[in-house]
């Protein structure tokens, strides 16, 4: 009697499990909507969220929006004369050729340091040291360190070799500084720094 008892249950539950699937599968053949969102359900939801903003947030968009429209209700079109218009683009496109070229300065400054270039600046305008008073008529030879930027004109310069004698070496210097030179280039033919070194005879 246990058995049959036992028989009767599983099958039973059996059924009911066979029952519940196939009317699972019915629902999601016929209508596939049933475990998902239409767009409808969506926009009504979006809809319904706006009367759950507190009364401070919408009168603060509201508030805004009224700001903006004010800005833009002062909008005012001018029309200018060809002539007036073409000095402004004129005077624009100066501007601009300005910022491009300051720009190009920047970042030739930035070039990197070549030790031995493909071609080596060379000295085309040379200045006359002017001889300090306060050497006391001694003579010295400076080796001058410079520092020859991408357009030939030296960034810096400093002491390589001493005279001995500070003045003689500052006054060096302050000469070095003002002399130009043809820029120097890599194997590639581009514009690099580079460092040369000279030596400078300070006399009366």
């Amino acid at each position: 009697m246990n058995w049959y008892r036992q028989r009767l249950l599983i099958c039973f539950i059996g059924s009911l499990v066979v029952h519940v699937l196939v009317l699972g599968c019915a629902c999601v053949v016929f209508n596939p909507t049933i475990f998902s969102e239409t767009s409808a359900d969506i926009y009504d939801a979006g809809d319904l969220s706006g009367t759950y903003l507190s009364e401070p947030v919408r009168e603060a968009d509201e508030k805004a929006e009224r700001v903006a429209r004010r800005y833009v209700s002062k909008i005012e079109f001018v029309i200018l004369k060809q002539d007036v218009a073409d000095k402004l683009f004129g005077r624009t496109n100066i501007i601009a050729r300005q910022v491009d070229d300051q720009r190009a300065k920047d970042a030739r400054k930035t070039l990197p340091v070549i030790k031995n270039p493909a071609v080596m600046p060379k000295l085309v305008k040379r200045t006359k040291i002017r001889y300090p008073a306060e050497a006391g008529g001694e003579t010295g030879s400076v080796v001058v360190c410079l520092l020859v930027g991408y357009n030939g004109r030296p960034e810096y310069a400093s002491t390589a070799e001493s005279s001995g004698n500070r003045f003689l070496d500052a006054a060096a210097l302050d000469g070095c500084i003002d002399w130009r030179f043809t820029p120097a280039k890599d194997s590639k033919g581009r514009l690099v720094r580079c460092l040369v070194y000279i030596p400078v005879l300070v006399e009366p």
